[in-house]
């Protein structure tokens, strides 16, 4: 997801954007990696490791997975991702395109970031702007 706060990179406003795998049978975070640019392979890769990853700093929460949904994003779908799961013998099922109620938790999580974390943020996007 993009994140609707605004944050200083290099001097320059910027949305970030942040990706993130949860456990559908607990609600858990499990992985997360956020970048102030553009999604990409190495984004997710960062990701999924701390989502495989159960030791300190990244667990208590996390494992391999045996199955992995995505969105159709071309960074979740990259050559390089798409070997990396098959080396952890996870099963990726790629969703069709405009369905988001069958990635119901994560879609519940980015509205629970935005309304209860992103939103309190002082670079908040969608607060109301003085005029000058």
């Amino acid at each position: 997801m993009q994140a609707l706060v605004l944050v200083d990179v290099d001097g320059r406003a910027r949305r970030p954007w942040i990706a993130w795998f949860t456990d559908c049978a607990t609600n858990a975070i499990t992985g997360v990696a956020v970048t102030p640019v553009d999604p990409s392979r190495e984004s997710v890769l960062a990701a999924l490791r701390s989502a495989v990853l159960c030791e300190d700093p990244y667990g208590p929460f996390g494992g391999l997975p045996e199955k992995v949904r995505v969105d159709r994003g071309k960074d979740f779908l990259s050559r390089t991702v798409t070997a990396a799961f098959d080396l952890l013998d996870v099963t990726v099922e790629d969703l069709p395109a405009y369905t988001p109620h069958l990635k119901g938790t994560v879609e519940g999580l980015n509205r629970a970031v935005e309304n209860m974390f992103l939103a309190a943020l002082p670079g908040y996007a969608r607060r109301p702007r003085l005029s000058a």
